[in-house]
């Protein structure tokens, strides 16, 4: 390759990564678990009902003290450790949220959606 090629093609390298960071600037910040209301009627999703279910299926394989991936800080065992988290795990996996669980087993739309009205609720 003359030079001049290879100064092409740094310059289109550079111009891609330009671009890719400013894409990034432009992803929108995470929904909040303090900016999702519980329904007015409350919620019919319950810990037996939903939550643990939704752990077991989607969290556990790495978040359980039984299995290792996550810190052990990011343990959800229990239902009082998913209450201690819950901000954390509505910001990663609920509702709009879909940086957690890292693919190819992630949740259905719907399911997010349960998991966000379960957290805003109280996770009862």
């Amino acid at each position: 390759m003359t030079g001049q090629v290879i100064g092409q093609v740094i310059g289109q390298v550079s111009s891609l990564a330009i671009v890719a960071a400013m894409l990034a600037g432009c992803a929108e910040a995470p929904l909040e678990l303090a900016e999702m209301p519980c329904p007015d009627t409350g919620t019919s999703l319950t810990y037996e009902s939903f939550g643990r279910g939704f752990m077991t299926s989607y969290c556990d394989r790495c978040h359980s003290g039984a299995k290792s991936g996550a810190p052990s800080s990011y343990r959800f065992d229990t239902h009082d450790d998913i209450r201690k988290h819950d901000t954390r795990i509505f910001i990663r996996a609920a509702g709009p949220n879909v940086t957690m669980p890292p693919g190819p087993y992630d949740p259905p739309d719907d399911e997010r959606d349960q998991l966000a009205e379960w957290l805003a609720c109280g996770a009862p």
